[in-house]
């Protein structure tokens, strides 16, 4: 073997020695840490209430504005309400935002525009009683996959995947019942 050829294999021996030995180390490392340190990413409550207890829904996007009211019990359209409503879909949208969780949050933002919440994408109001929430959920940023989500006037940003912002981006033809073909049949007869 040349001279060259046994440098470059010392050195290549050297470097395997000292990763093992910088491997060797993390594991000891990692061994007298404590649990906690192992533990899943925090999440964040967003939103906390009582799906039940909402009387009034009111939703502001790309396909325009819709208001739901509910009245003994059942939910009506307020620009139509002859429309048959499915109860179904105003239930899904109340379970998607009863409990919302976030991964990520940014406290203390000053500029909510930065986050497209000035004129967001989606707004949602919710009402019962004397409690008010309003969602609003603004630019979607791809670098980390996700929509930014705030709450109220709550100087506190969140982040939220991609499925809350299609929960919430209905137009109101996602709310009205649709017939199936027996029941178009027996209301002709």
């Amino acid at each position: 073997m040349s001279k060259k050829k046994k440098k470059q294999l010392i050195i290549l021996i050297l470097l395997f020695v000292i990763l093992a030995a910088g491997l060797a180390g993390v594991k000891i490392a990692q061994k007298n840490l404590p649990a906690e340190s192992f533990t899943e990413e925090s999440v964040y409550q967003v939103t906390s209430f009582d799906k039940k207890a909402v009387t009034e829904i009111g939703i502001t996007n790309e396909h325009g504005t819709i208001d739901l009211k509910k009245e003994n019990g059942t939910w009506i359209y307020l620009e139509d309400e002859e429309m048959n409503m499915d109860s179904s879909v105003v239930e899904s949208l109340l379970e998607s935002t009863s409990a919302i969780t976030s991964t990520e949050k940014i406290e203390e933002v000053t500029d909510k525009e930065q986050y497209g919440l000035i004129t967001p994408k989606v707004s949602v109001t919710l009402q019962w009683e004397n409690n008010l929430y309003t969602i609003k959920i603004g630019d979607y940023n791809p670098v980390i996959g996700s929509y930014y989500l705030s709450v109220n006037d709550e100087t506190t940003v969140y982040t939220t995947d991609s499925s809350l912002y299609y929960a919430l981006n209905k137009s109101a033809d996602d709310f009205v019942m649709v017939e199936t073909q027996e029941e178009t049949e027996e209301t002709e007869e």
